[in-house]
């Protein structure tokens, strides 16, 4: 006999749970309690939904979501794939910029459905990644009906490491500065996969520098190796801000940031540039010794982790044009005084 009572797992249709998929199925899944089970189960980090049926291209995504490391678009469907839906897949490549995941959630993955989302894992830019999940709902006994997301298709990461080596040994433009840095930023994404599920294996940079998604196009948390200065540093940096208003915005809230994070930050307005940068910066250090990269490693980790903890809502919620509107009138009420 066993200890507890035990019953049996019955399969439902899912379609018993959600009679409509536009008006049922999707509002549902996108809801935040809903999301983050399907964002939990492809491992996606810090997801927030931005809103359903949203315009991409000549098309409309059932739901448009980020994390931290860009767009999320999710393509629903109560019955198994089609082509229809492949295609509207395909197009939205062109409606976006920056870094995306296409999750194409159904009843039934059909086996030529899920050999096309591997394909385009292997074929499509780095920035892109695909995932093919299955839907499906148990009940055991009288209790509530569960929802379950099943992960058939993701992108390779070994397939998409091979294929990225191979271009890499084709571009003739690559010389041995650039292939130094590929090494060092290689090996930090092995760390990476090993320390962050959400880390998708992309081309390593030939710069000093490698950027991250933090949740919004136009920032960026960046890593860099300066080898011929001895330092290494991470950064929030961002490239849409010439006067300087989020800047300004974070700068106010200075004292409480740094406490957040818990130690100074370098803060870098750049007056005479477009970007700026907020950073931390470790002196004195060769990001060429092999037998410290380790400890640079999980410098690295340790400081995107604060920074993306400290910054990725403040980012996300800055308003430019409220930040507009009360630069000029505070220029208005400074020329009546």
């Amino acid at each position: 006999m066993t200890g507890i009572p035990l019953d049996h797992l019955k399969r439902l249709s899912p379609r018993d749970a959600w009679g409509n998929e536009a008006t049922a199925f999707t509002p549902w899944l996108a809801r935040e309690e809903n999301f983050s089970v399907l964002a939990e189960a492809l491992h996606f980090m810090d997801t927030e939904v931005e809103g359903t049926e949203r315009a991409v291209g000549s098309f409309s995504a059932d739901i448009v979501a980020r994390d931290r490391d860009g767009y999320i678009l999710v393509e629903n469907q109560l019955e198994q794939t089609d082509h229809t839906h492949l295609g509207q897949i395909i197009t939205y490549l062109a409606g976006l910029e920056g870094a995306v995941k296409v999750v194409w959630v159904s009843t039934k993955v059909r086996e030529e459905h899920r050999a096309a989302v591997d394909w385009l894992n292997v074929h499509t830019p780095d920035d892109f990644s695909f995932f093919a999940v299955e839907l499906e709902l148990f009940q055991i006994g009288s209790s509530p009906a569960a929802p379950h997301f099943h992960v058939v298709a993701k992108p390779n990461e070994w397939s998409r490491h091979v294929s990225q080596r191979a271009r890499q040994l084709n571009e003739s433009a690559t010389n041995d500065r650039q292939l130094r840095y590929m090494e060092f930023w290689e090996a930090f994404g092995d760390y990476l996969t090993e320390v962050d599920p959400s880390f998708v294996r992309r081309t390593p940079s030939k710069d000093y520098w490698w950027t991250f998604g933090i949740g919004r196009s136009g920032f960026i948390l960046q890593v860099t190796a300066g080898g011929r200065d001895h330092w290494i540093t991470a950064s929030i940096v961002c490239n849409i801000d010439p006067e300087k208003l989020a800047f300004d915005q974070f700068d106010a809230e200075k004292e409480q940031i740094e406490a957040e994070v818990g130690e100074p930050l370098r803060w870098l307005r750049i007056n005479n540039a477009k970007a700026w940068e907020i950073n931390m910066i470790w002196r004195d250090v060769d990001p060429m010794d092999r037998e410290r990269w380790p400890e640079y490693f999980a410098w690295y980790w340790d400081k995107m982790q604060k920074l993306r903890k400290v910054f990725t809502d403040r980012v996300r919620s800055i308003d430019f044009d409220a930040l507009k509107a009360r630069q000029v009138s505070s220029g208005q009420e400074g020329s009546e005084s």
